[in-house]
């Protein structure tokens, strides 16, 4: 694994087994001055400020030797380095899964994932990553082992302190291990996508399935290109006026054989009423390869934002990103309406056209009181901004628990909210 990071290369790669290992590793990174960036698989490694320095690259991916499954209680503890597609398979076993979803699991890990509070389609139903974490074993910058949480469901530890842990970046502590509360596996799958010609029509339907009688295990309305591609795999060749746009809503159903049913008449009946061009239902390979298109685009993008407001926003907010910048034609939004959340995504373009397509956002969402994090980037652009929003008078507080945790600023220094 290439551990290059930002135009910056680590001096030192330590790749410790056992908890031992990282937290002499971490001790003595402290005590000589050094600053350590933890990696796991490697998949959200580009998210984040450029580090204002890095010596020693700790590479979790081989810490995998504890992985506790009980299943009589939904629960499971794991060690940060296990990928997160094998963790999923040992759970399919007993009939259960993790309630949430990342890109990339046969390469994403544990650690990584909830470092990153790494966001997933079923957050539309099931929330993220943050709402499944029951416990958590983090190293400090010192060393210092400690725990938050516990390893049931139901426990009366104190502050969960593991939730100030995921999201944070590796910037307070690495985590080591991870206990998640889990879900059984749904009986039937099956996903509709609907099409349609104004972004008016797609939205009704989509916000009044959000709000409707279930929830979907996930619901993206996506527009651009992408909402081409995804139409072209569903229908075959797409055939369109220059200028013409298309809307596509797909919507992932869960449940057993006349749940499905029941639900899959709701939302066609809910798309042919409100003028969908049109409509189908996918279910197994199909419906996966649909999906995939999603995630394929974010990896494939120049830029990638990822923006939270209220789900109602997130519509507004993509048409005007759209409307707004400079390169509207190569941009593509998907709105997890479900979560609240959009990405934005453009194609590979000059780093002049990167960073304005990066303002539009940043004075879009600012104006909407949403929140953003630009995922992707030219590293010209990266130097330029802070890839986090403004979060206002909460960066003292944020400094402060930096401070706290790591006062000799060992840990991922620079590359969270505010260049902490």
């Amino acid at each position: 694994m290439n551990h290059s990071l930002d135009g910056l290369t680590p001096s030192t790669i330590e790749s410790p087994i056992t908890l031992d290992e990282i937290s002499i590793a971490l001790a003595g990174a402290t005590s000589s001055g050094l600053t350590v960036i933890p990696w796991g698989g490697g998949t959200r490694m580009g998210v984040g400020n450029v580090p204002t320095s890095y010596d020693i690259a700790l590479d979790l991916t081989g810490h995998t030797g504890q992985l506790e499954h009980v299943a009589g209680d939904l629960t499971v503890i794991v060690d940060a380095g296990v990928r997160i597609g094998d963790l999923n398979e040992v759970l399919e076993k007993e009939g259960q899964r993790l309630p949430f979803e990342v890109r990339n699991p046969a390469q994403a890990t544990v650690g990584g994932s909830v470092a990153s509070n790494a966001p997933g389609r079923r957050q539309s139903s099931t929330g993220g990553i943050r709402d499944w974490v029951i416990g958590m074993q983090i190293v400090l910058a010192d060393g210092t082992v400690t725990k938050t949480g516990g390893r049931v469901v139901k426990n009366v530890q104190g502050y969960d302190l593991h939730r100030l842990h995921t999201g944070a970046y590796g910037t307070l502590g690495v985590i080591s291990q991870a206990a998640f509360k889990l879900a059984p596996i749904l009986a039937n799958q099956q996903t509709v996508v609907a099409w349609f010609d104004d972004v008016r029509s797609a939205g009704e339907v989509g916000l009044s399935l959000v709000n409707g009688l279930f929830a979907p295990e996930a619901i993206s309305l996506v527009s651009g290109p992408l909402a081409t591609d995804v139409m072209a795999a569903v229908i075959g060749e797409v055939t369109a006026d220059p200028g013409d746009e298309v809307w596509a809503l797909l919507v992932r159903l869960g449940g057993g054989a006349r749940s499905i049913e029941r639900q899959l008449n709701e939302v066609t009946g809910a798309a042919g009423a409100t003028g969908a061009t049109g409509y189908a239902a996918l279910d197994g390979d199909s419906a996966s390869r649909t999906w995939a298109l999603l995630d394929s685009a974010e990896s494939a993008a120049g830029v990638a934002a990822r923006v939270i407001a209220r789900t109602a926003l997130t519509l507004e907010i993509s048409e005007a990103i759209r409307a707004e910048n400079k390169v509207a034609n190569h941009t593509s939004t998907i709105c997890d309406l479900g979560f609240g959340a959009l990405t934005a995504l453009t194609g590979v373009v000059s780093d002049e056209q990167a960073l304005s397509f990066v303002n539009s956002i940043v004075s879009t969402v600012s104006n909407s009181n949403g929140s953003y994090i630009i995922e992707k980037c030219p590293f010209t652009v990266k130097q330029q901004i802070d890839v986090f929003s403004d979060v206002g008078n909460s960066i003292e507080i944020m400094r402060r628990v930096k401070k706290k945790y790591d006062p000799a600023n060992t840990l991922n220094p620079g590359r969270f909210v505010g260049k902490i």
